[in-house]
């Protein structure tokens, strides 16, 4: 190990921990240069004595040396956390563990798995330790009948992220009571790099391929009408963005009778560098640009995306001559009424959603006599509500307005597995009648009034987004306008739950502000009603206009 000289950099000696790593022997050498490199603001920023917390899907931070960043030791620290927290609940648990594409989130798995096993737990890892996509762990969890699961993934979150995702014994995500917890069972940050662990080899085992195969299985339970033996044609293009659903999900889709996927082959190799895939998040349009060329050559009518660990879909098909590219909200809809027009219940059906995601389905739902219970932003509170409620009533769908769905009970995470599989049935069901899905939102607003609606996401570049973020969530609170464009304000509200600001206007028009709680974004979302789609549309994009002002002013 170099001898490092930071007489020069006084502000990290001015950081007791930040000097800790410094000058550790376990701190290897390109981990001290990148401190030596770090500006006084990123220095106390990346080393402080606070833990790192958990956010709506879990930890996510970016890669490198810090308290405050994914690295071995934090890995340790969290993991550390898990284990105390189980074992204060139980002897002898278990744990899957699972990973992504990220850079070395197989080493990182590996890590955590060790640590696991110097507590005495029992771990289980896929095949070879192979990457896995979110809701296949999800429903590993709850098939293999195991204490939790451990996910190390960013989701779409850019490439210098990892993250640090926990499931409970339902397959759900663990809520905030037990995330504080395992918070306050971990080490102190400013002791990690001096905690020492002594894993058990013999308590890792690995999956093999029946647990997956199973899960195709169960897969089906959310069709309705889907004809298995029925060859379907149609070609079908597929990007996983370099991601977890590389192949599993084109092998799904083949074993129902669509033949003619095609994956984007630049796009469908794992790569951490995510080199085809400058966004890679679906619910962005530009994440379509490769597969658009492909579709347009094989002359498609339907393209499905999906975010690096697989639990998101986005939709886009071709509707007179130009593609549509379709909203969680709007997909949402879709979903709740294909189902509950085609599927016969049993017990009062129900549709599990967020506080700001459309409140369109309600419509839909009182036709057919189902209930819509609403929860905050991120699908660890969709799956709690589902295991509440899945005993006395029947699911439908869960969904979120950032294009994730849940379509049957097998699991209890956002699932594009699922979702690809019941919106080709829709698709295969209208394109055997001419139809597309924007024709079939259509006639669904034709009957139950027009609506249109929109998330718009502001970036924050700063290390200290969250609060400039929070004074411009207080801006909006603050306002004194009895109207907005003419369009009455009914009242301002904080949305305690959903951690959100809402402005109610009249003929249920509503506009909410919120805060991400995995990344640096500011985001609007607007719910619009009126006498025409084209009036929806009209006032959704003055509304745009007006706040992308307000925002920069």
């Amino acid at each position: 190990m170099k001898n490092w000289d930071t007489s020069s950099i006084e502000y990290i000696k001015t950081n007791p921990i930040a000097d800790d790593w410094i000058t550790s022997t376990r701190i290897n050498d390109q981990y001290k240069k990148f401190i030596l490199d770090m500006s006084a603001e990123e220095i106390n920023a990346y080393f402080s004595n606070e833990k790192m917390q958990f956010g709506t899907a879990g930890i996510r931070a970016t890669v490198g040396p810090g308290t405050n960043q994914m690295n071995i030791f934090t890995y340790q620290q969290m993991t550390e956390g898990v284990a105390k927290w189980l074992l204060s609940q139980k002897e002898n648990p278990t744990v899957i563990v699972a990973h992504d594409t990220r850079k070395n989130a197989d080493y990182y798995a590996m890590i955590v798995a060790r640590t696991l096993t110097s507590f005495g737990i029992k771990v289980f890892l896929f095949k070879n330790n192979q990457m896995k996509a979110t809701p296949i762990v999800s429903y590993s969890v709850k098939e293999a009948q195991t204490d939790a699961g451990i996910i190390i993934t960013a989701s779409h979150n850019p490439k210098n992220y990892l993250g640090f995702k926990v499931y409970g014994k339902t397959g759900g995500q663990i809520l905030d009571d037990d995330a504080n917890q395992i918070i306050s069972y971990m080490p102190e940050p400013k002791t990690i790099i001096n905690n020492t662990y002594t894993p058990n080899e013999n308590l890792i085992s690995y999956f093999d391929d029946t647990i997956v195969e199973s899960y195709f299985d169960a897969s089906y339970k959310c069709l309705i009408n889907t004809n298995i033996y029925r060859q379907k044609n149609f070609p079908v293009v597929f990007t996983p963005h370099h991601g977890t659903a590389c192949y599993d999900l084109p092998y799904l889709l083949k074993t129902l009778g669509y033949e003619n996927i095609f994956s984007v082959p630049e796009q469908s190799i794992p790569d951490s560098n995510f080199t085809y895939s400058p966004s890679f998040n679906p619910e962005e349009k530009v994440s379509f640009n490769l597969s658009v060329q492909y579709a347009e050559k094989l002359k498609a009518k339907i393209m499905l995306g999906v975010d690096p660990d697989a639990d998101r879909l986005a939709v886009a098909v071709k509707h007179r001559n130009k593609w549509h590219y379709l909203t969680g909200n709007e997909m949402g809809i879709i979903f709740t009424n294909y189902v509950l027009q085609n599927k016969q219940f049993e017990k009062v059906p129900f549709i599990v959603s967020t506080y700001v995601s459309t409140n369109y389905i309600d419509r839909i739902a009182a036709k057919y006599g189902a209930k819509v219970l609403r929860t905050p932003t991120g699908f660890k509170w969709v799956g709690a509500e589902i295991d509440k409620n899945i005993d006395s009533m029947e699911f439908v769908v869960g969904f979120e307005e950032a294009i994730g769905s849940l379509n049957s009970d097998i699991n209890r995470d956002k699932d594009s597995f699922q979702a690809a599989a019941l919106a080709l049935e829709i698709f295969t069901y209208l394109d055997d009648d001419e139809r597309t899905l924007i024709d079939y939102l259509d006639e669904i607003f034709a009957e139950f009034g027009y609506w249109s609606g929109e998330t718009v996401s502001y970036r924050i570049e700063s290390l200290n987004w969250k609060e400039e973020m929070q004074m411009k969530l207080e801006k909006f609170q603050k306002i004194k306008n009895e109207d907005i464009l003419g369009i009455k304000i009914v009242s301002i509200n904080w949305n305690e739950p959903a951690k959100a600001l809402e402005w109610h206007l009249e003929d249920d028009m509503w506009i909410k502000f919120r805060l991400s709680g995995t990344e640096p974004k500011f985001k609007i979302y607007y719910e619009i009603y009126g006498a025409s789609k084209e009036i929806c549309n009209q006032i959704l994009k003055t509304f745009k206009e007006e706040f992308e002002f307000l925002l920069r002013s």
